[in-house]
């Protein structure tokens, strides 16, 4: 994670108009939550952030009186940019922090969003019956019950899959991976894949449409296929499609 004294400076001018603009219409919008208490001070800095969206830009510090959320939200690399030398916290740059964290959290849907469905209440993907038959549940995934034994077999398939990687560096066949550094710290190097040749049915296919209709564009084909989902015989373009193809379908046949 880079240091934020590099960009700090830059921070009200760039984010200012787009956090004005943006959080009071997210935070009015959605409606977050978390089932773990670790990751509570995330919502207190939303609920801050709330509050004094409508404070006057002059203001860049937050109030003494206020409750501001540090451990948990601000990183240590970031801290000295957000914590000035009297103790006051920075509106904007402790704002970009609660963002940075809300967005890992909601990744790992330790924070979640109520009413939405791939963010929403990682709860409700149990399924309903889930407390009284988990041994069914665990059995269907090929997962034991116990955590032990769980994190016992990650962490032997981490060791195996380590040591091969040890072993093929040793033995020059990782295909290019390598062990650098990078800014002073180890870092795994992967080669760039080459591309692969073109498959022969891929170029024959392209070939059939290209004579058939000639160029397409991208979009006409999506608006025909999502046409032709609600009424397949509706669309103009489908009729002459059908036409068109019809007898060299026959003659195939």
């Amino acid at each position: 994670m880079p240091s934020a004294n590099v960009f700090a400076p830059c921070w009200p001018r760039r984010i200012r108009p787009t956090t004005d603009r943006m959080l009071p219409k997210l935070l009015a919008t959605l409606v977050f939550r978390c089932n773990n208490t670790a990751w509570r001070p995330v919502i207190d800095g939303l609920e801050l952030i709330g509050r004094w969206s409508a404070r006057p830009e002059a203001q860049r510090h937050y109030s003494p009186d206020d409750k501001v959320p540090l451990d948990g939200v601000v990183p240590a690399a970031w801290r000295d940019a957000v914590v000035d030398e009297l103790g006051r916290v920075a509106q904007i740059p402790h704002e970009l922090c609660v963002l940075r964290a809300l967005r890992e959290a909601i990744r790992r849907r330790d924070v979640w969003v109520v009413g939405a469905h791939r963010w929403g209440n990682p709860d409700d993907d149990l399924p309903a019956d889930f407390e009284a038959n988990r041994d069914v549940h665990y059995a269907a995934i090929r997962q034991p019950l116990d955590p032990k034994a769980f994190v016992a077999g990650l962490q032997r398939r981490l060791a195996e899959s380590l040591s091969g990687l040890d072993a093929a560096l040793a033995g020059g066949a990782t295909g290019g991976v390598a062990i650098t550094t990078r800014r002073g710290e180890p870092w795994i190097s992967v080669p760039a894949l080459t591309s692969l040749a073109e498959p022969v049915n891929l170029a024959a296919l392209k070939g059939e449409v290209e004579q058939r209709w000639g160029t397409l564009e991208l979009l006409d084909v999506l608006k025909d296929a999502d046409h032709l989902r609600a009424s397949p015989t509706s669309s103009p373009r489908w009729r002459r499609a059908r036409c068109s193809t019809a007898p060299r379908c026959a003659d195939a046949c």
